[in-house]
């Protein structure tokens, strides 16, 4: 990412946080995006309303081609050329910087683990017990070789745990992470936690679902804002939150109250009648979404 200067075009290959994320920095600092992806949304992991929203506002602000595989890439005079399959036929795009954002993969072939005796899963993760300690004594892993999640926040809070294991070996703490957050920082930013409406259909599970547009509170109104929304989930029996999912301004802040009510084992309606919320703000939105579960 050390460019010398800002490019006037780029083409970044991917649809995920990363791609995301840099076509928002770049893009609004001028220069002309093209994104690449083989899936039909981007953000496809995410929720389904949350990514067809978000797919349809990137479509607004750049070149999307979706659902296309790059057959070649050739360099140009004026920079790169990729060569595309799609399901309308032939496609090509162009520009003088390529971003590769197709995710990543733990490194643990390249640090060949397994001749240390280091036990690895189907994916390269490096096996760990709940104080992320490998089957090999005195051998701790962490972070992105350790975990499917790739977020640093996630490696940072274990990071910690581990510190503390090393020093104090006969106390050791365990993983109490039982649901992990996570926000894209584009434009609209979005912000997750726990299941997806699709996950919890898939396993069919029984579950309630209610949303709530930020244009339905009075700070929503006052931005005029006319695409972002707060989306939660619970089980219809119990009440715990299954998960929360936001579009919009300030959504990796308005999704905190929901993740700690998950962490702490707090029903929708304790989080929604149980404390007061600031009029006007936009966690009046949570707080309508709550109460309308």
């Amino acid at each position: 990412m050390r460019l010398d200067r800002l490019p006037k075009s780029m083409v970044v290959l991917g649809g995920g946080y990363i791609a995301a994320e840099m076509s928002h920095i770049f893009g609004s600092l001028g220069t002309r995006v093209t994104i690449i992806t083989r899936g039909e949304y981007l953000l496809s992991r995410h929720d389904a309303d949350i990514r067809a929203r978000f797919t349809g506002l990137y479509r607004e602000r750049f070149d999307l081609r979706l659902g296309a595989a790059v057959r070649q890439a050739v360099k140009t005079r004026k920079g790169v050329r990729l060569d595309l399959a799609a399901a309308s036929g032939a496609q090509s795009a162009e520009a003088e910087v390529l971003l590769v954002a197709t995710g990543r993969v733990p490194n643990s072939d390249r640090l060949d683990v397994t001749a240390a005796g280091i036990q690895t899963d189907e994916h390269g993760h490096v096996r760990t017990d709940d104080t992320y300690q490998t089957n090999v004594p005195g051998i701790w892993a962490l972070g992105d070789l350790a975990n499917h999640f790739q977020l640093k926040h996630m490696a940072n809070a274990e990071a910690r745990l581990v510190r503390h294991n090393l020093l104090h070996p006969g106390q050791p703490r365990r993983a109490p992470f039982t649901v992990v957050p996570s926000a894209v920082f584009a434009g609209p930013q979005v912000a997750s936690v726990g299941a997806t409406e699709q996950d919890l259909q898939a396993q069919g599970r029984p579950y309630a679902a209610a949303t709530r547009s930020y244009s339905d509170t009075a700070y929503g109104w006052a931005l005029e804002d006319t695409t972002s929304f707060v989306k939660v989930l619970a089980d219809p029996a119990t009440r715990l939150l299954l998960g929360a999912h936001i579009i919009g301004p300030q959504a990796s802040t308005l999704i905190q109250p929901l993740i700690q009510a998950m962490c702490l084992g707090n029903t929708a309606d304790q989080v929604a009648s149980g404390v007061l919320y600031i009029h006007p703000a936009l966690t009046e939105a949570v707080e309508q979404a709550l109460l309308e579960l």
